[in-house]
């Protein structure tokens, strides 16, 4: 930039400084918005990205249906890859994962010293070589080849050993099995689908691949574990169809054809899992609507910003009209006048591009931005130092570039005569347009406006519904170990001892987490028995009373119904209503095949309840009484048993009855640490990516409009001034200060109601394909949209109003001697 148009510039922000101090506070405000924007969507959109062959590397899902009931799951069986392996030579390689991603803690020791771990995996000896790692310690080629051998993470190894070497050293999981710790590897990054600490090796028995071909594929319709494949570059996914197809004809019809069964499978590029992959019980993944909303509401930010530059550029053209013209009578050409005035919006979008990073680092260090959010927001999250900083630059020239170009060539467009001779001042011509920027910009605040209460509602809606159960007052603590669960009956006594506790019971999986799913033989109105697969969870004792759960016909599941198997189920109004039967109760049951399948009946139907979240529909689901006898378990199984235990509290002395289920419970348990959960807390998890960013759209939706109200405001300055010498006419006449505030109003207020039913049109279609995600969602009321449309409107005319009082009051004398 040449020194001269800079010197000019700055003496002419110095000269006019509310225009600059609007226009620097508005960009600053909408650059540290999409800053932080960036920075979320950055990781968002590179998720596992950080994998060398990140390109190559897909996710097995698949698919089956059982007379004509589809279930599709992002696990798989543990010997679909092994088999794909030996029979495609497209697939290079394959890895297996098992566990991890929460839900299902371990407890790890090494020596005295225990901790609860999450993320924690079993899988293939050559993850090393298909995914990529920073490795600390070990060597990645042998680390899992031993099956007592754990790969760990620098979090995991720190936690237990600090900042030395622990390779060599040993832990303990439940069962007493000793691992130990043959690689150390650094921290995954937090964009990264699949999260673990630490990995053990699929080298133990329960994951070897018989020889056998016919016990492979018996195992095939077990769906256990996550499968990724390795595949040639460049490989057309597209053609797995065919593979899949020949896979089921080769190892799945036979068993597929006794119960009216199909299979098929297809496989995701593993870039796209976390934005692109909508199963039921998937591990954790991302939403793409979310990444579309905070796209537009960053490019809505910039854009209101740059309109309010363009708008104060175009309207303080009435002060540059004489500077315009001297400068032209003085020989400056237009292309000069051009680069003057790019210049200065240069200038000023660099300086607002500064402080937008101010606002950022003081936002994340001031804030709590990384709560909101879910992950870390730092500028460093954009790349390396110099990719922040030319992102930075480039922000600023786009911005001062896209936002000033036009007043540029309005500004230097300007006649000289007429900004000499006839007086003409330059910004009157152009009020069409930037009314037409005034529409625009409230159309888009009070579009989010909207679109935040519509989410408010859903959210509040989603939060007081029925879920079929009660929530509140219900403590959930996990019975480790065959050990302890078999001792549940005496917990469950101790616990009872205690007036605050209502209720105990216990289930094998708690609400809002994963659960089973079995194929059942079922009798249908004919009497003739049926393939289907079906939910299913087992519960202890008066698990429907502790619950709050309506039993609607028969009976809930009691003692008579223990024994060695399942004799009786409960189901739900679901699983009623898709086999259509007409007297459910009696109906025959089967688990298995052959003389070994476990048979009884139907014993009773209970409410619909949502044991899942709400943004799914009901499935058809059953419950039976569990067994806790654990006398045929295998001795290394028996510590990895586990029971969800439900108290059922009375909200009275809270503390006190807390204290009371941890004594109990390290009365049974010395073991392990005693941790509990609010049921409803665990179960507002799963509407925590909701209700974030319900809450975000509300931070940005506000600011927002105050960046469109800053530069109402200064338009509005421009408007008075302008209008100056017919306000002084007007109070000489006798109008009153309310009717010079209503007329300078008037304008915007006209605009706005024309923005109102623009934005709640696009506000109604934007809400719309959001709550499609919801199975069970609010009506659209027009109440949200009328509230915006009345908030838009009170809060532009309270913006103009402000700066048209001072107008208004001001002196006629002064007035009609104005310049």
């Amino acid at each position: 930039m040449n020194t001269s148009v800079l010197k000019v510039a700055l003496r002419t922000l110095a000269r006019d400084k509310a225009y600059a101090l609007i226009n620097v506070a508005g960009l600053a405000l909408a650059v540290a918005c999409c800053l932080i924007l960036g920075v979320y969507l950055r990781s968002e959109l590179t998720y596992d990205q950080s994998h060398v062959n990140y390109k190559r590397i897909y996710r097995v899902v698949n698919e089956f249906t059982i007379n004509g009931k589809v279930d599709t799951f992002a696990a798989t069986s543990g010997m679909l890859g092994p088999m794909l392996k030996d029979e495609n030579a497209d697939v290079q390689a394959f890895v297996r994962f098992q566990g991890g991603g929460g839900g299902n803690q371990r407890f790890i020791k090494h020596g005295d010293v225990g901790y609860y771990w999450e993320n924690v995996s079993t899988t293939d000896p050559n993850v090393f070589e298909v995914f990529t790692h920073k490795i600390l310690y070990g060597d990645p080629k042998t680390a899992l080849v031993e099956p007592t051998s754990v790969a760990v993470s620098r979090k995991f190894a720190q936690k237990y050993f600090g900042d030395r070497n622990p390779l060599g050293e040993t832990i303990n999981i439940e069962n007493g099995s000793e691992f130990k710790i043959t690689l150390v590897f650094d921290d995954l990054p937090e964009n990264t689908t699949l999260k673990y600490d630490v990995l053990f090796s699929t080298t133990q028995q329960q994951f070897t691949v018989p020889d056998d071909i016919n016990q492979r594929r018996n195992r095939l319709y077990n769906v256990a574990l996550f499968t990724y494949l390795l595949m040639p570059e460049g490989y057309d996914a597209a053609k797995f169809a065919d593979v899949s197809k020949a896979f089921f004809d080769r190892n799945m019809s036979d068993i597929s054809a006794r119960l009216n069964a199909s299979w098929r499978a297809w496989i995701q590029p593993l870039d796209r899992i976390h934005l692109y992959s909508d199963l039921p019980n998937d591990i954790s993944t991302g939403n793409r609507y979310y990444i579309y909303g905070f796209i537009a509401v960053a490019v809505f930010t910039l854009l209101v910003a740059g309109i309010n530059y363009m708008n104060l550029a175009t309207a303080r053209a009435s002060k540059r009209a004489k500077e315009v013209g001297m400068r032209k009578i003085m020989g400056s050409k237009r292309t000069a006048l051009v680069a003057q005035f790019l210049a200065e919006s240069v200038l000023l979008a660099g300086i607002a591009v500064v402080l937008g990073v101010l606002l950022v680092e003081a936002a994340s260090a001031f804030t709590p931005l990384d709560t909101l959010f879910g992950k870390q927001i730092a500028l460093g999250g954009l790349g390396s130092p110099a990719r922040v900083a030319a992102s930075i630059v480039g922000l600023a020239l786009a911005i001062g570039l896209g936002a000033g170009l036009y007043p540029a060539f309005y500004l230097s467009s300007i006649v000289p005569v007429s900004a000499l001779v006839s007086g003409k001042k330059g910004g009157s011509g152009n009020s069409g347009l930037r009314e037409a920027l005034v529409l625009l910009q409230f159309t888009i605040s009070i579009a989010v406006i909207a679109s935040t209460l519509l989410m408010a509602r859903q959210m509040s809606y989603v939060a007081s519904m029925s879920l079929g159960f009660e929530k509140e007052n219900r403590v959930v603590v996990t019975m480790r170990g065959a050990d302890v669960v078999e001792r549940s009956e005496a917990i469950r006594t101790e616990l009872l001892t205690n007036p605050n506790v209502l209720g105990v019971s216990w289930s094998a999986s708690m609400m809002g987490g994963g659960f089973n799913i079995n194929v059942l033989n079922l009798e249908n109105n004919d009497g003739v028995f049926e393939s289907t697969s079906l939910i299913h969870m087992g519960v202890g004792p008066e698990f429907f009373d502790v619950m709050g759960m309506q039993v609607l016909a028969g009976r809930a599941p009691n003692e008579q119904d223990l024994g060695a198997g399942i004799s009786a189920i409960v189901v739900n109004e679901a699983a009623v209503k898709m086999l259509r039967w007409k007297e459910p109760i009696g109906k025959r049951f089967e688990i298995g095949l052959g003389p070994s399948a476990q048979k009884g009946a139907v014993v009773g139907v209970v409410k619909n309840f949502n044991f899942r979240s709400v943004h799914d529909e009901i499935a058809p689901f059953a419950v039976y009484r569990i067994n806790e006898n654990f006398a045929q378990v295998p001795p290394p199984q028996r510590p990895f048993q586990n029971r969800i235990l439900a108290v059922n509290i009375s909200g009275k002395d809270v503390q006190g009855t807390i204290d009371h289920i941890r004594n109990t419970m390290r009365k049974f348990d010395t073991e392990h640490p005693f941790e509990f959960k609010f049921l409803d807390d665990s179960l507002d998890q799963l509407y925590l990516s909701d209700t974030r960013l319900t809450r975000l759209i509300a931070i940005f939706a506000g600011l927002c409009i105050f960046i469109a109200c800053l530069g109402l405001f200064g338009l509005a300055s421009f408007t008075a001034a302008q209008r100056t010498r017919e306000i002084g006419v007007r109070k000489v006449l006798g109008a009153r200060t309310s009717q010079i505030v209503m007329l300078l109003a008037q304008r915007t207020v006209v605009l706005v109601l024309i923005a109102a039913p623009l934005a709640c049109v696009g506000a109604y279609f934007a809400m719309d394909k959001w709550l499609d995600g919801f199975a069970y969602r609010t009506a659209m009321s027009p109440l949200p949209f009328l509230g915006a449309a009345v908030a838009g409107l009170a809060i532009a005319y309270a913006t103009v109003a402000v700066q048209s009082l001072k107008a208004g009051r001001a002196h006629p004398v002064h007035a009609l001697r104005y310049e």
